[in-house]
């Protein structure tokens, strides 16, 4: 019982994971300048904190192997892919800009999860 458990956490932690992938790309791209405004300042930095955070938990959390190297694949990828949506907005949108503070943002919330995850889930080194 406890492996079907198990899995099923795994497999939870996966379809989080693929279904949060695609919000990231869906909010970060389109173009729709009606986006939802906050009201409080860097709302947008806090929003691409989450997203990181968020990106890494669900990720690291729906590995069968919790190795330290796969954790750290999982950190380098959130990585590559905040930076490379940061081009692809200057790129292919037309309300959306290129911004290094946003990319600082998503590097510190999958840095800060990927502690999150290091300290309080069982990674084996």
């Amino acid at each position: 019982m406890k492996r079907i458990h198990h899995l099923l956490a795994h497999n939870l932690f996966k379809i989080l994971a693929f279904i949060w992938t695609i919000l990231i790309f869906y909010f970060c791209l389109d173009d729709a300048p009606n986006v939802p405004k906050f009201t409080f300042q860097y709302k947008d930095k806090v929003v691409h904190f989450i997203f990181y955070f968020v990106f890494v938990y669900f990720w690291s959390r729906s590995l069968k192997n919790t190795s330290l190297n796969y954790i750290l694949i999982v950190l380098f990828l959130a990585l590559i892919i905040g930076i490379s949506i940061e081009f692809m907005q200057e790129s292919f949108t037309l309300h959306r800009t290129f911004d290094w503070y946003d990319i600082l943002a998503n590097s510190i919330g999958a840095l800060a999860s990927f502690i999150y995850v290091k300290k309080f889930y069982a990674i084996k080194n």
